[in-house]
């Protein structure tokens, strides 16, 4: 009996090993979006962003002027009437990164190679993003 329910731990033990090790890898290299549509904005100014589902607020924040700021959405923007105001439906990654790190003596960089490690990314899926450019 105990050799029984040794031989079921250990047998228990390595299959979650396995997964753990299997699933579990950690990259270091830059990641690109999987989505079609990309919208980068400048890092002059700054940004509000509301996050809803099914018409409810899950999140809203603010990125400061200074932050590199991108939206990639699996549908195309949505411009509405209002300057500076752009909306995403579906499923949307949102990236931000102080321009500061940007290595500019490199010379120009492409904005997607630009954003692909960014420190900050938001995924959501099924819902409604709307961006707003603040005017000081």
């Amino acid at each position: 009996m105990a050799r029984t329910n040794l031989t079921l731990a250990l047998s228990t033990t390595a299959v979650i090993l396995a997964l753990v090790l299997g699933t579990g890898s950690i990259s270091t290299q830059a990641q690109t979006s999987p989505f079609a549509s990309k919208y980068f904005s400048s890092y002059a100014r700054a940004h509000r962003v509301t996050i809803r589902r099914n018409g409810v607020v899950v999140a809203t924040f603010e990125t400061p002027a200074g932050m590199l700021f991108s939206v990639y959405s699996d549908q195309p923007p949505v411009r509405t009437a209002r300057e500076g105001t752009v909306e995403f439906h579906g499923n949307v990654e949102i990236r931000t990164r102080p321009h500061s790190e940007i290595d500019v003596s490199a010379g120009p960089r492409n904005a997607e190679v630009t954003m692909a490690d960014a420190p900050v990314v938001i995924a959501a899926q099924g819902v409604d993003v709307l961006s707003e450019t603040i005017v000081p």
